[in-house]
């Protein structure tokens, strides 16, 4: 290799360099999984000019899959295309691999961060000569250890925000979580003509529960609707308390004519709850609430306040004609 190979090296190698140090630093910027897997899953390409990137997730208890579930909204949950979620995930060297089509060459790099082990970045391109056998790669296992380490601080980011908008006796959002969902849900509706649903409930004859029973089997009886409200809902939905007994439930996507079903499924699974006492005597519960679909229009705002505000009247109508029932609010 002559002088001006080495120095036309040396100039790619010092280029390279200062990329990897200006995407470590955006990486490192990084607080929440939508900035993160922006930026790995499309950033990572367009900086070093690859066709694709993908990533095999370890998750066996499915604990980040849940949280950037929850993180994301619908237009970025397009992102979470591009992972592979396992509960098991090989630990591989780095490594040449033949990758599937259209891919000509690709790289697989272990996700290590000392000794815990999060999966592998694979790095693919177009052409046969971008990654071979025996190459150089040191820049690259650099690259793949300092995203292993942002994902641990990202996802301790991710839960410490969710613990501030979380209630933490039923693991519902709390109403300033569920407002910033509303907000999100609302602006997204704007820009796509969007609709959404949302749903208000209480628990009946909630302090009649408390004064009878003891709070101790109120409280109970409000997880116990969390959690069924939980089992039936979708990822993308959201549940939210907003204050004592009162819930609302946020269904992104959910049209008119699906609505009645989605409630009439609520308030069956609501009677069917099994909550007992402090002597384990089972208590009867039911709920009553309104519904309503939402499209969002542009230049229009509607707060969370007046939807619910205008739900609480057809809610307090049901209370009226018998509670155990729920009253469509219109559109």
């Amino acid at each position: 290799m002559d002088l001006q190979e080495l120095l036309d090296n040396a100039r790619r190698n010092e280029a390279l360099l200062k990329r990897l140090q200006a995407f470590e630093l955006q990486l490192l910027s990084c607080q929440t999984w939508s900035d993160f897997l922006t930026l790995v899953l499309e950033g990572l390409p367009q900086q070093f000019e690859l066709d694709a990137v993908t990533v095999k997730i370890c998750d066996p208890e499915g604990e980040l899959k849940s949280s950037m579930l929850q993180s994301l909204d619908l237009d970025q949950g397009v992102l979470l295309n591009q992972i592979e979620f396992q509960s098991r995930v090989p630990l591989t060297e780095v490594t040449a691999v033949d990758p599937p089509p259209p891919w000509r060459s690709g790289l697989v790099l272990p996700l290590l961060r000392n000794q815990d082990y999060f999966g592998q970045l694979r790095l693919y391109s177009a052409s046969d000569a971008r990654f071979r056998a025996g190459m150089a790669t040191d820049f690259m296992q650099h690259l793949a250890a300092v995203i292993a380490a942002c994902l641990v601080m990202v996802r301790q980011s991710e839960e410490q925000a969710r613990l501030a908008l979380t209630d933490p006796l039923t693991g519902a959002e709390n109403r300033r979580g569920f407002q910033r969902a509303f907000r999100r849900e609302w602006a997204r509706g704007q820009r796509q003509y969007h609709v959404f649903a949302m749903i208000l409930l209480d628990l009946d004859h909630f302090k009649k529960i408390n004064d009878v029973h003891g709070h101790g089997t109120g409280d109970r009886a409000l997880k116990t609707l969390c959690r069924t409200l939980k089992s039936i809902m979708r990822p993308t939905d959201h549940l939210g308390r907003l204050g004592g007994e009162e819930f609302a439930v946020l269904l992104p996507g959910c049209q008119p004519d699906q609505l009645a079903a989605v409630v009439n499924r609520i308030q069956q699974s609501v009677r069917g709850m099994q909550v007992a006492d402090d002597q384990g005597r089972p208590v009867a519960l039911t709920a009553s609430g309104s519904y309503v679909t939402v499209t969002p229009r542009p230049h229009h705002q509607l707060g969370l306040e007046q939807l619910i505000d205008h739900l609480d009247g057809f809610l307090y109508q049901a209370k009226r004609q018998g509670r155990d029932r729920f009253i469509f609010a219109g559109e």
